[in-house]
């Protein structure tokens, strides 16, 4: 049996075809993902199961053209227009007229300008360079701001090597944000996100590069589509969550404004701090926060339309729910989770559901303080000290049980201390022999 290439595109369909074929998928469901009728589907799964995957390829994949150059005419033409030929030095549109009424070869200009060009022997003689149109302010203050992150050697060797990131309103020029770290993280976007939030309020929009941090890379799974639903990396999903929209930009270009206030900064703020003897990430954020202020006053530009467009948060906002990395756990029995190698025990008072076998998200703020979270509730928890997990599961739930019932409310998040290597783990006596006899089965 020969090797068969498909290209993605057939790889997709035949993942398509296969799951419907096994029941995993309807016929309708695959119509759907396919883009075609419900009975061109059963005639593509029909071959499919008559001809192997081998129908997928269409028939004229390994057939040649019809109007396709022939060998001959492709090295006659090279003779003439090659070096020391009789055309060698003819453009391509007086090349084309003489072939046909001197050498009787038809061929199209297109096609012979190819043909040359993928001999070697003729090449462009102008460059096309991309023009760009010049796009108006946005009107309002807080209605687009751009953002991005700018590595570049701030401290000229006094220092480690740092990414400055930053965002400019779009209407004003106005510098939002400015923050040095070692490199483009999404800590850093979601202390951007933070700050700007807390300080000035929710922007309409935030305008951006093809970051991985920014747009998820990922390709669209058959289940993303059925549900209708795009890949989204951490960031999208925090702006998602906080109802800003997070705008593309394909170019750098398209994003001029932020990139020329790079520019700026590694001329004027790279050589202020060199004056200000600057050395250290800590200085050079210190030193940042004052550089702002006189970067505004200098550049800035009042908006077209006086009434901002930020949207305030409401006071009390929780901004570890919001502004954190998320990852999703699954509570055990005993009302534990494993996050980063560490048993994370969740207080449950009376009276309250359990979770078990719940989906909880674990919230990481870029100051790296963990929040459990069910739904929007912030969860109680404390981390378990290895002698206390290595205790048995059922021993441990009865344990932690009494502990959340005992202990008061204001010591809940209290973290325990941890035993001393080797210690044995301590057990809680109890008077009641009968629920101990686990521990003398067997002997």
């Amino acid at each position: 049996m020969g090797t068969i290439t498909l290209s993605e595109k057939q790889q997709r369909r035949l993942q398509i075809l296969t799951r419907s074929a096994s029941g995993e998928l309807s016929i309708s469901q695959a119509a759907q993902l396919l883009g075609v009728t419900e009975r061109q589907a059963c005639r593509l799964l029909r071959r499919l199961h008559d001809e192997g995957a081998a129908s997928l390829i269409h028939g004229n994949c390994t057939r040649a053209p019809s109007n396709k150059t022939l060998v001959d005419t492709r090295d006659r033409i090279k003779t003439l227009a090659g070096p020391g030929g009789a055309y060698h030095d003819f453009n391509t549109t007086h090349l084309c007229e003489l072939l046909a009424e001197r050498e009787h070869i038809q061929i199209g200009r297109s096609t012979l300008d190819r043909l040359l060009r993928e001999e070697g022997l003729r090449r462009s003689k102008h460059t096309r360079r991309r023009v760009f149109r010049r796009r108006e302010r946005f009107p309002r203050e807080g209605e687009l701001l751009q953002i991005d992150a700018s590595p570049h050697n701030w401290l000229e060797g006094r220092g480690p090597r740092m990414c400055l990131m930053g965002a400019i309103d779009d209407a004003t020029g106005k510098i939002l944000h400015l923050r040095f770290w070692p490199t483009e993280t999404l800590d850093g976007y979601l202390t951007l996100f933070q700050e700007v939030g807390s300080v000035y309020g929710l922007p309409v929009s935030f305008y951006h590069d093809k970051h991985t941090i920014l747009r998820s890379p990922k390709a669209r799974t058959i289940e993303d589509e059925l549900r209708g639903t795009e890949p989204m990396s951490q960031a999208q999903q925090v702006l998602k969550l906080l109802g800003v929209e997070g705008i593309t930009a394909h170019s750098p270009q398209a994003k001029g404004r932020v990139e020329r206030m790079w520019r700026t900064l590694q001329d004027r703020l790279r050589k202020e701090m060199r004056l200000a003897g600057v050395t250290t990430q800590q200085e050079a954020n210190a030193f940042a926060a004052e550089f702002a202020p006189r970067f505004n006053a200098r550049f800035a530009v009042a908006p077209a339309d006086p009434e901002p467009a930020w949207v305030k948060l409401e006071p009390g906002t929780d901004l570890a729910y919001y502004f954190a990395r998320r990852e999703p756990r699954t509570v055990k029995a005993d009302h534990t989770l494993s996050w980063m190698g560490a048993t994370l025990h969740i207080i449950r008072r009376r009276g309250e559901p359990s979770l078990a076998g719940k989906i909880v998200q674990v919230h990481t703020d870029p100051h790296g303080e963990v929040f459990l979270y069910y739904g929007k509730s912030r969860l109680t928890y404390k981390p378990l000290a290895a002698a206390q997990t290595a205790a048995r599961p059922e021993q441990q739930t009865r344990e932690s049980a009494s502990a959340a019932r005992a202990q008061p409310a204001e010591d809940e998040t209290r973290r325990p201390v941890s035993a001393p290597p080797g210690a044995a783990p301590t057990v809680k006596k109890t008077d009641n022999a009968g629920r101990r006899a686990w521990l003398y089965a067997g002997t």
